[in-house]
């Protein structure tokens, strides 16, 4: 729906909090997912640093294998039947990102965390169409450019201990995360 009213101050405010949050949140949840698969998936990161051109894909394999937001809300617009289940017109409908980023028929073995899997970014981590992320392509260059660095740095990263996950609901994320470097 498209019209020609003009926001109020109020739709300004909460859409500019919606999108610095949305921004931040999930790019920082995409980081911490990230360094908790690279650094339990030793092999996956020694093929990183044998093939450091894998670094965008893996950030792709992040986010379909474990991406920061986990569902998201539509509103049907027409009455409709999915899977046997009728769904009306205006009711909201909650879709499982996790659930469709771990199909089988888009991605063989889809429990494997594999950072050169061919289709990894054929993922729903950042929705698709209309409803799509506008940060999407700055979330993709920050994770690559994070992480890449981060682990270029400091090859020796370990965790020191479980990282502490955050009690959300829709965002996957960690509340603390113990690590150590060894000492140089």
């Amino acid at each position: 729906l498209v019209t020609d009213e003009e926001l109020t101050r109020r739709e300004q405010v909460a859409n500019a909090a919606l999108l610095l949050d949305a921004g931040f949140l999930t790019t920082v949840n995409m980081l911490g997912n990230g360094i908790v698969l690279l650094t339990s998936h030793p092999d996956q990161l020694e093929l990183l640093a044998e093939r450091p051109q894998l670094w965008p894909n893996a950030v792709e394999e992040i986010l379909r294998y474990d991406g920061p937001v986990r569902m998201t809300g539509r509103v049907a617009n027409c009455d409709v039947e999915i899977a046997g289940e009728h769904i009306k017109s205006g009711s909201l409908v909650l879709l499982s990102l996790a659930g469709a980023n771990n199909d089988p028929a888009v991605f063989p073995d889809p429990q494997r965390f594999d950072v050169s899997r061919e289709n990894a970014a054929d993922h729903l981590a950042f929705s698709s169409g209309i409803h799509g992320c506008l940060g999407a392509r700055l979330a993709r260059l920050e994770g690559t450019i994070a992480l890449r660095t981060l682990f270029d740095r400091h090859p020796d990263l370990r965790l020191d201990g479980p990282p502490i996950p955050h009690p959300l609901r829709n965002l996957h994320a960690y509340r603390s995360m113990p690590a150590m470097l060894a000492a140089h």
